[in-house]
Parts: structure tokens; sequence; C-alpha cells
């Protein structure tokens, strides 16, 4: 009798699972075809070939479609604007926090699921950030999506905001490898501390990415400044160069969606015990690589900015050929070394 009487609630939970199942694979084909039949005529912008180009370029988006709302309704408009993205040839699309709502799912699940077709078809990584059911905790995470469309790695945010009523993430800041560099994401009101940041520069990222529910605005700039990497917001979708300035070439495809194009291989290097070896290295591969900012009026910072200019030619290459430490390097080390002297009581 107690075998029989098990059996209509394990058939019963059963029927409820595949029931959902059923639904969220009704909710993406839906969503697939409605995006399809409007895509249809678009002509595709190939990826950026980066061996024939200076430096060492990648295509960004910032998708900023906004926080939370009706689940069917955002998925529909993140795979609406992702066949924008990949159409028009991005390398990386980052998605705002949450942006399907506030149900939390385990990864992978029907949002990191449907995200990860778009991925895999137009062979791009995509940032998917939802509400995460990991055991009986839930965390605001964004997850990576690579070119083959398989979750490649997690982020949890670090300091949630008031009344999320969230878990806090234990994993703290985290760099992802790309084909094209090294990544970190960090999220909304994670802005606001300092601490954070400096962890992404650490381990040595060439972007940040930062889902939010809002723009940001001026501490992004000056986090770019300090660091010395790009930033791409996805409130206001702001990029913001490494020199601190939001991008001036950015491209507007369609309402709510902003590309840009970076050069990860752009690199600062200080005026300390580098002015000779500047001046060789310049004068050896003139037409090559160029200046392109040094110490101003305007800036007074004493650091040249460096581009490559001829294909196929890599300033940071070039940098270490020459014994010339980026800013970054020459910076980390002097905070090790002098740190160091310190433990030691020995003087500079």
């Amino acid at each position: 009798m107690k075998l029989y009487g098990k059996c209509p609630l394990r058939i019963g939970e059963a029927l409820i699972t595949m029931r959902k199942s059923l639904l969220s694979f009704l909710v993406i084909a839906a969503c697939f075809s409605v995006v399809s039949a409007e895509q249809a005529d678009v002509k595709p912008v190939p990826q950026l070939d980066r061996d024939k180009l200076p430096g060492k370029q990648v295509k960004v988006a910032a998708i900023c479609i906004g926080f939370g709302g009706e689940r069917k309704a955002k998925l529909k408009e993140a795979i609406d604007q992702l066949h924008t993205a990949g159409r028009n040839g991005v390398d990386i699309a980052c998605l705002p926090e949450e942006f399907a709502g506030t149900n939390a799912e385990t990864i992978p699940g029907p949002t990191t699921n449907a995200v990860a077709e778009l991925a895999k078809l137009y062979h791009m990584y995509v940032v998917c950030p939802i509400r995460e059911q990991a055991g009986d905790k839930k965390y605001n995470t964004a997850v990576l999506i690579d070119r083959k469309g398989e979750v490649t790695g997690y982020y949890r945010k670090v300091f949630v905001f008031w009344g999320e009523g969230l878990n806090l993430g234990t994993e703290g800041v985290k760099v992802f490898e790309t084909d094209f560099g090294r990544v970190s994401i960090l999220t909304c009101f994670d802005l606001n501390y300092p601490e954070l940041w400096q962890k992404c520069d650490d381990l040595d990222v060439d972007i940040v990415f930062w889902p939010s529910a809002y723009g940001g605005g001026s501490p992004l700039n000056a986090m770019a400044i300090l660091y010395h990497y790009y930033i791409v917001p996805v409130g206001a979708g702001n990029i913001i160069d490494i020199t601190g300035k939001t991008s001036p070439r950015i491209e507007k495809p369609r309402p709510k969606q902003f590309i840009a194009t970076l050069d990860l291989d752009r690199a600062f290097a200080h005026h300390d015990f580098n002015r000779e070896k500047v001046k060789k290295m310049l004068e050896e591969h003139a037409g090559e690589i160029e200046v392109e900012r040094n110490l101003s009026e305007e800036d007074l910072a004493p650091w040249w900015l460096f581009k490559a200019t001829k294909p196929g030619v890599r300033v940071r290459k070039l940098l270490k050929e020459y014994k010339i430490e980026t800013l970054r390097e020459y910076q980390n080390r002097s905070r090790k070394q002098i740190n160091q002297a310190r433990k030691e009581g020995r003087r500079i």
C-alpha cells in the first residue's frame, strides 16, 4: 500500500517537470520564429580578421534593454538584439543584469540555453546575466557563454544591493580567457567598491563588462583612467576607452544597442626610466607604431599611449622587445617591491 501511495506523487512531480520544460521550449521557439522572420533579409557583416589589422581589435556590443520585466517579452527582445549583434560581426555581446526577470533558474537553464543558441549561430561570446538557483541559494549571476554556445564561466555579484534578497557571491572577481583577450565581469552595485576594480587590474584584464540596472556615470570613467582597461557598461551603452573617455566611435545599429571596436593592443608606458628606449623603438619602427597621446597641458600624466598603425604589428610585443614595461606592469611591480622593502625595513 505504501508503494501505491507514493506512485501518484512521483508521477505528478514528473508531469509538472515535463510541463515546465515544454513551456520553456515553447517560449524559446516562439522567440526564434518571430526574430528569424524579421532578420531574414539582413545581410550580415563578417567578423574582424585580426591578423590583417593593426594591433589586436575586438568588436563589442552593449545591449541596454534594462533589468527585469516579463520573461517572455524580455527574452524575445534579448534574442532579437543578439541577432542584430551577430549580424554586425560582434565578437562579444553583453546583456543587462537579470534582463529576463527575477525568477531563479539553474545554469544551464532556459535563459542560458536560449542565449547559447545565438552565441553558437553567430560564433560570438555572450555575457548572459540571470538570477541563479544554485541548490538552496540564489545569486545575481552573469554567465559567460563562448563561441560554441557553451557555458565557460560565471561571476556572482559580490556587493548585492539592499533589498535584492539574494545570497552574496563568495568567489570574488574572476578572469576569463577568450580568444581575443582577458575579460572580467562586475555587476551594478559593485561599481562602488574600488577593491573589486583593483582586483581586475591585478588579474591583468583587457576589458571589464559591467551589466547593470543603471548607467554608472563618471565613476566608471575614473576606473578606466586608474586601471587602463576598457569598460563596457550595459546600463547606458557608454563604452569607455582606456583613456577614461567615452568612446567616440560607437555604432548604434538599432535602439538600445551600442557597438564599438576596441584595440586591446594599445598600451601606456611611463616616462620613468624609458625615454631612451622609447626613442629608439620609435626610430626603428617608424610607420609601424605611433604615439597616440603624451604629456601635455591638457593631460599632465607623464605617460605615452602607443598604438600600432601597420597590420600585423603589435605594440605590446615591441615593448617587451625593447624592455619597456607597460604602465600597469610598472605600477604593479613597484607596489610589490616597495611594500616588500617596507616590510623588511629597507630604504628605496
